[in-house]
């Protein structure tokens, strides 16, 4: 169970990081699906103390549930469709921010709805700068814990330990979502095109 959950972490987190903004354009329910399971994998997470990395029945239920309430959603409430992004970017990197430190119950659901706030409101003026940037840092999070779940026993992929004080895991992190967010930004201008086609 645990490999297959890391492989699938990783696929979609690469995607997440790689080609959010692409994805965007081109596969507009995917994209909202990716990261409502996302943010529905941490959501899970903080309510029931699981760690990041750690697969659980009631993490895999809240990330599919995510995933179609966002797919659902997109199709549906079409006006609304980036402040929708906005609140699911934002809370995916909120949740996996607050996993990393440790933030479980009542204050990492606290933390994920307030950058779910702020991310709605950032993307009303700086869309693409932010899908850029939300992909980026909650995809590489999601790579991370795939990389852990496959190997629970290489403490450098473990983002719990960030709470700890170990950097390790939080440079790996924002290496990754850095590679994310460069790649991305030198391919702005030619998926925004695609999007106005």
């Amino acid at each position: 169970m645990n490999t297959l959950d890391g492989i699938l972490l990783i696929l979609v987190g690469l995607m997440s990081t790689g080609v959010g903004l692409l994805l965007f354009y081109t596969m507009l329910p995917l994209f909202y699906a990716l990261f409502g399971l996302g943010a529905g994998y941490w959501l899970g997470g903080i309510l029931t103390g699981a760690p990041a990395g750690e697969m659980s029945v009631i993490k895999s239920m809240f990330a599919l549930g995510g995933g179609t309430l966002f797919a659902v959603a997109a199709y549906f409430l079409e006006p609304y469709r980036r402040t929708l992004i906005g609140i699911g970017l934002g809370s995916l990197v909120g949740a996996s921010v607050g996993n990393a430190l440790g933030l479980t119950g009542i204050s990492g659901v606290v933390v994920m709805v307030v950058s779910a706030v702020i991310g709605a409101g950032i993307t009303l003026a700086l869309f693409d700068v932010f899908v850029i940037i939300g992909s980026a840092i909650g995809g590489a999070g999601l790579m991370v814990d795939g990389v852990h779940l496959l190997w629970p026993a290489i403490e450098i992929f473990d983002r719990t330990t960030i709470a700890q004080g170990r950097l390790l895991p939080w440079v790996i992190w924002i290496v990754l979502a850095a590679i994310g967010m460069t790649w991305q930004f030198a391919h702005l201008q030619r998926w925004a095109r695609v999007g106005e086609e």
